[in-house]
């Protein structure tokens, strides 16, 4: 065809038309998974405990019951219902290259919920991991796939939503991808953390530095100019707030300068569920476990494998060789670009200070398996299950009325620890309570169970993390207590079957409901201690027997019979 002026200016307008409506086809690819105005809890790439979190959590006004759409066409491709975690959560593929999640829910649609109900009786399980066969269960934009709750350890009504990549897995910011929520609030800069890295000091003292900032509009300054001689690392306490919503939710992009350069570079645009758990190398981590206060580390640690970091200089660690003053300026921004501003100067010394000898400790170097001996107590722990190298310290405690021998003080539970090891404890225990022990992590009054089985003259187990530890019996059977029904009882009129059960020992292990000797679902609620039967009348004669049997992680078992009419 010839191209004429005038035919080319037809053309021209024509693929303006088209690029501008594939554009709003783009921008309107996905719809909201709720029928109301956005408003978040929590953010993606949030600091979580020993997590990022990998989604977006949407308010639901604190309560449950609201409806939630499938954002796109796709079908379900997995359905996971557990007493922890994401509670019950539904999974749906997209033509789009994107898996969204829908976590907490308090129920799925009918449609779902009777495939889901197959697959529970089927495996006989109220916690499952079920995938459909491809295209098995679909699902239009705009359809109801379930409603909104508090499942699973959620701590509240909301819904816990995400993005992922379906080839990889791996979440990806929602707000990146059409999900907008109003927001022109810049971040907030709370504090500055100083460390001075090997032998380096800090105003003539090798110790750590936090400054309290001051804000004026949106630049945040700090009351003095450190003195720092030799390397140093920085972190900073930061968080976002968004409009209608009072929740310090997490930040998006954390840069840092050095005289005008950039040093340090983080951006929370997507996450891996493999390195999700190096948080706590990103973090500083004694300061969450000792001040309940969470810090972005704007240096990596030699074992940190996290793919957020764009940029990154000597590892974000910063060293003059001059005794100049130098700027640092970290910008803070949230993703719609709102951004927040710490301006510090630094004078670099040329004083060092002398290493401190640390006695009565063992070096653990991170890339080399490391062991720890004793008579009564041994360690082992693989490669790379530590950030960075540490000086191990152990020491013991004598025995109390509560445990078994020693309390073992297994270094600070202020260090993080990235794999399981091996712990081993030896201790004297009665051949008529072997098999009613673990071993226990004490935190404060309280025992925390973490299983262990003997071996050697040993009772050991797995765990990942440091603190003291302990042998502890448990030879007391759970607790089930019937609710909203007592023997002889007729129940027609009630939609439910509820029993309180719970153990204050070792913890709940597993539990059986049956109906007329057989399984039937039962779900259990661990924050309201509950177990639930939602009555179906199909499975009830006029007389029946109701069975509930609760086993705890040391094999103590109670069982309760009630009998009633329907």
């Amino acid at each position: 065809m010839l191209i004429t002026q005038k035919n080319s200016k037809a053309i021209f307008i024509i693929l303006i038309i088209v690029l501008f409506f594939s554009k709003k086809i783009c921008s309107q690819e996905y719809i909201s998974p709720i029928d109301y105005t956005i408003k978040l809890s929590g953010t993606f790439g949030e600091l979580r405990n020993n997590h990022f979190h990998t989604g977006i959590d949407l308010k639901t006004g604190g309560i449950e019951g609201k409806k939630i759409y499938s954002i796109a066409d796709g079908y379900v491709s997995r359905i996971k219902v557990s007493t922890w975690g994401y509670g019950k959560a539904i999974y749906i593929t997209h033509k789009t290259g994107h898996t969204s999640v829908y976590a907490h829910l308090k129920n799925f649609s009918n449609k779902i919920e009777k495939e889901i109900k197959k697959y529970h009786y089927k495996k006989e399980r109220f916690e499952i991991n079920y995938y459909p066969e491809k295209n098995d269960l679909k699902v239009q934009q705009g359809e109801i796939i379930g409603f909104s709750g508090n499942s699973g350890s959620s701590g509240g009504p909301h819904i816990h939503f995400e993005i992922r990549d379906t080839k990889t897995s791996q979440p990806i910011n929602p707000l990146l991808v059409g999900f907008d929520v109003k927001d022109n609030i810049a971040p907030k800069i709370t504090k500055l953390k100083i460390y001075p890295i090997n032998n380096a000091n800090i105003n003539g003292i090798n110790k750590y530095n936090i400054y309290k900032t001051e804000k004026v509009q949106n630049n945040y300054f700090i009351n003095e100019i450190p003195e720092i001689s030799g390397e140093f690392g920085i972190s900073i306490s930061t968080y976002d707030m968004l409009n209608d919503a009072p929740n310090k939710n997490g930040i998006y992009k954390i840069t840092v300068y050095v005289d005008s350069m950039i040093n340090y570079k983080f951006e929370a645009d997507k996450l891996d569920f493999k390195t999700n758990r190096y948080i706590n190398a990103h973090i500083d981590y004694t300061e969450r476990i000792v001040n309940n206060v969470k810090y972005h580390r704007c240096f990596k640690l030699k074992n940190n494998k996290l793919i957020n970091y764009k940029k990154l200089v000597n590892n974000g660690i910063i060293s003059f060789n001059d005794n100049k003053t130098h700027d640092i300026n970290i910008e803070v921004a949230d993703i719609k670009g709102n951004t927040s501003y710490l301006i510090f100067k630094v004078k670099s010394a040329s004083k060092k200070s002398e290493l401190k000898n640390i006695e009565k400790s063992k070096k653990f170097i991170f890339y080399k398996p490391n062991m720890f001996k004793t008579k009564d107590f041994q360690i082992h722990m693989e490669k790379n299950s530590l950030y960075e190298n540490i000086n191990f310290i152990y020491s013991n405690e004598k025995n109390h009325y509560d445990f078994f021998g020693k309390i073992h003080k297994c270094h600070t539970e202020k260090i993080p620890v990235h794999k399981k090891f091996v712990l081993s404890i030896k201790e004297n225990v009665p051949n008529r309570l072997r098999d009613k022990v673990y071993i226990a992590k004490k935190i404060n009054k309280n025992y925390k169970y973490l299983g262990g089985e003997w071996k050697d003259g040993f009772l050991r187990t797995k765990v990942r993390e440091f603190g003291n530890f302990c042998i502890v019996a448990d030879t007391i059977s759970p607790i089930i207590i019937a609710q909203n029904i007592f023997e002889g009882k007729n129940i027609k009129n009630q939609n439910n079957i509820i029993f309180k059960i719970k153990d204050n020992e070792s913890g709940i292990k597993k539990y059986r409901g049956e109906i007329n000797g057989k399984w039937v679902l039962m779900e259990y609620d661990f924050k309201n201690n509950s177990l639930i039967y939602n009555i179906d009348k199909i499975q009830l004669t006029e007389k029946n027997n109701i069975k509930v049997e609760v086993t705890d992680n040391i094999g103590n078992k109670t069982t309760k019979q009630i009998y009633f009419t329907f």
